[in-house]
């Protein structure tokens, strides 16, 4: 349900949270990232000049360029007659005969699911990668916009912005600003269009939020804070244009480490943070997606293409069949050979010279890479991309040879695909694979599990509170306007979503001896949906990490202090268009600085969902931390990862995951409990409690 009211107030001056007190004491020692001197510099005005030429670029998505010198200039360019300035003039000449045949309209829905927008979308890639300097790829850009798919510009150029060594450092605006259609309801998208003619003709400035209430018909959408959550869906954005499936390492000249480890993991911890809310509703765990039975979970997208066409529901109780020019057995296939893989321990590569699966953990890299389709993987044609084949497969259900035109599904969209419950079904039928794998190694021995001298003696948190707070963003973007009219246009949404009061944790541990440790703190349940308490095995496979950093204790006790919102695993809010626009513009005018700051990051998990949700009258779950020793990793360990949580996105480019421990010690294997508990580890009981916004104030106890 929307409800339209207007205001005065700029949305950027809005509250959108509850603002509360803590008192953080100091830390005994300093952790190890504190070494590094330079976190973050003063930006230039050549700097500034990029950063404000790219979000001008994308202001108006759907339209040529609105500003006058960035018509001018893609007006007056042409990449055929500037060959020379590109690394390889063939992506040129690739490009154009691609684009210039008409396969992809500029208004039809895209998607990297059909086959003639994946191809075009890997030569405009290229075309911006490949571009000799900044001021090419630039212009290149501006002629682009406006000629090509608007969402598929807006993916590409993504991408090689975080990709080219150049425009690294620019940060984009926030994908929900930018392209509002798969994070706001038709109606609302509908009303602000509403809102803007009635507007159109007049001068002076209106700021008109559109209010959404959210109504329940079916349990899957209690969790609606969750799957909808605007910053959840940017997380899975920012991660595919970090890790596109099509970039190939050596054509790109990349090195990713963990590429396929981090596929699972990633994919693994957010399908445990859905799983904590499950529980939150008393709901039992996920089903396996199967391919012989009727989906039982039906889904409406609610959800509008910006060509206008709905996105297709799909009804419950369907039934998959052969799609495109796949047949199921084709899939099964991928499944039959994956799995001979793990039962035999040899993957073949390209030439079929066996790869051994159980080497170290090459084995799981290679399943990663395998299940997720990376390009990269030891050899694509023959284990296939099952992960995106189940998407398409259950995607196109009720259109699956195309004989009705429908647009793509909210599972082909990385932006939309974590809306459909379907999806974690589909990651429920994945893990089999990891798992099964999995219980093909051996459990860590009391050895491999224990640090001789360190103890950890008491964990302290107090209780836990999590609450809905409204928050809102623009929806400008959404509608057209006149260069003229930029200023006066200010139409946003305000919906409501779940944070947490911020908290400390306090850790208390002795070493016998100083020494470089390494932390991580895990969430995880207690007691199942029903009531019963999980055994250890049971629960290992739910935690979710929460904290991972490195530190240096002294000998004897030490006490280490974290504030929630300094947690290795969150992203924070991203400024809005609008604040981001003004802190450039006025720096560059000389009224103040902005700095590049690598440390914040960018990438990760969506701050206000840190917790989940838990009960009003208090949920138990279980705190696990377990202190290992840090083994140096590579030389710049210590350096900020470019915007990144190393947890949810990796490391990227050219660097070494910081970590000789697997993804998920020690739980990600099968427990032996009677040599599992050693005394760097410890378990804490915590109640998470679930209040309404106006009970939370800053006399909460």
């Amino acid at each position: 349900m929307t409800t339209p009211t207007s205001s005065c107030t700029s949305l950027a001056t809005m509250r959108t949270g509850i603002v509360f007190f803590t008192v953080v004491a100091l830390v005994a020692c300093a952790s190890l990232a504190d070494h590094h001197i330079e976190k973050k510099e003063i930006a230039d005005k050549t700097f500034l000049q990029k950063q404000r030429n790219i979000l001008r670029l994308l202001y108006g998505i759907l339209q040529p360029n609105l500003f006058k010198d960035q018509m001018e200039e893609g007006l007056n360019y042409n990449p055929k007659e500037n060959i020379d300035k590109y690394e390889d003039p063939k992506v040129v000449w690739k490009f154009m005969s691609l684009w210039e045949t008409g396969t992809v309209s500029k208004w039809e829905p895209f998607s990297l699911y059909k086959k003639p927008h994946w191809k075009l979308t890997i030569a405009l890639f290229d075309i911006f990668y490949f571009a000799k300097d900044y001021d090419t790829f630039y212009k290149t850009a501006l002629w682009a916009k406006g000629k090509v798919n608007p969402k598929m510009f807006y993916y590409t150029i993504s991408v090689a912005i975080r990709h080219r060594e150049d425009t690294k450092d620019i940060l984009l605006p926030p994908p929900y600003e930018v392209y509002p259609f798969f994070f706001a309801k038709s109606d609302v998208i509908q009303m602000a269009e509403k809102y803007r003619m009635k507007d159109v003709d007049d001068p002076n400035h209106h700021t008109h939020i559109i209010t959404v209430n959210q109504t329940w018909t079916n349990m899957d959408q209690k969790l609606s804070y969750f799957t909808e959550d605007p910053g959840l869906s940017t997380f899975v954005m920012h991660y595919g244009h970090l890790y596109p499936t099509w970039f190939n390492f050596t054509l790109y000249g990349h090195h990713i480490d963990h590429w396929g480890r981090q596929f699972y993991y990633t994919q693994k911890m957010l399908y445990n943070n859905y799983f904590l809310n499950r529980l939150s509703h008393n709901m039992p765990d996920v089903e396996p997606f199967v391919y012989t039975k009727p989906i039982k979970t039906g889904f409406y997208p609610k959800m509008m293409y910006h060509n206008g066409q709905e996105m297709p529901p799909r009804p419950k109780g369907m039934t998959v069949t052969n799609f495109g020019k796949y047949y199921i057995t084709e899939v099964k296939n991928y499944e039959r050979r994956i799995l001979d893989a793990i039962d035999s321990g040899k993957v073949y590569d390209v030439n079929m010279n066996p790869l051994n699966l159980y080497d170290g953990d090459h084995g799981l890299e290679y399943l990663g890479l395998m299940m997720g389709g990376s390009k990269n993987s030891p050899n694509y044609y023959m284990y296939g991309s099952l992960m995106h084949l189940y998407l398409k497969m259950i995607g196109w259900v009720t259109d699956p040879q195309h004989t009705l035109g429908l647009p793509p599904s909210a599972l082909e969209h990385p932006d939309t695909v974590l809306r459909d419950p379907v999806y974690y079904q589909v990651f429920k039928r994945m893990d089999h694979f990891f798992q099964k794998y999995y219980d093909r190694l051996p459990h860590y021995t009391h050895e491999q599990l224990g640090f001789e001298g360190v103890k950890v003696e008491n964990l302290d948190v107090g209780k836990l509170y999590t609450y809905f707070e409204p928050f809102e963003f623009s929806l400008d973007n959404a509608v057209y306007v006149k260069t003229d009219d930029i200023p006066k246009v200010d139409i946003g949404v305000r919906q409501w979503r779940l944070n947490h009061k911020p908290f400390t944790y306090k850790l208390e541990m002795t070493s016998e001896k100083a020494t470089d440790v390494y932390v991580k703190v895990f969430l995880g349940p207690k007691y199942n949906h029903l009531g019963k308490e999980y055994d250890m095995n049971e629960r290992r496979h739910y935690f979710v990490e929460l904290d991972t950093f490195p530190y240096h204790v002294q000998a004897g006790k030490t006490v280490i202090e974290r504030n929630s919102d300094d947690f290795s695993v969150i992203s924070p809010d991203p400024d809005r268009y609008r604040t981001m626009y003004k802190k450039v513009q006025d720096a560059f005018d000389g009224k103040t600085q902005y700095y590049i700051d690598r440390t914040i990051k960018k990438c990760g998990y969506p701050a206000n969902l840190l917790l989940p949700k838990g009960q009003k009258g208090g949920m138990t779950f279980t705190l696990f931390v377990i202190v290992t020793p840090y083994i140096k990793q590579d030389e710049h360990d210590n350096e900020p990862y470019d915007y990144k949580s190393v947890t949810y996105c990796g490391v990227g480019h050219g660097r070494k995951y910081p970590d000789d421990k697997p993804m998920g010690f020690p739980l990600d294997r099968e427990i032996q409990i009677d040599e599992f508990y050693t005394p760097n580890m410890y378990f804490k009981d915590v109640n998470i409690f679930h209040k309404s916004y106006e009970e939370l104030t800053p006399t909460t106890h």
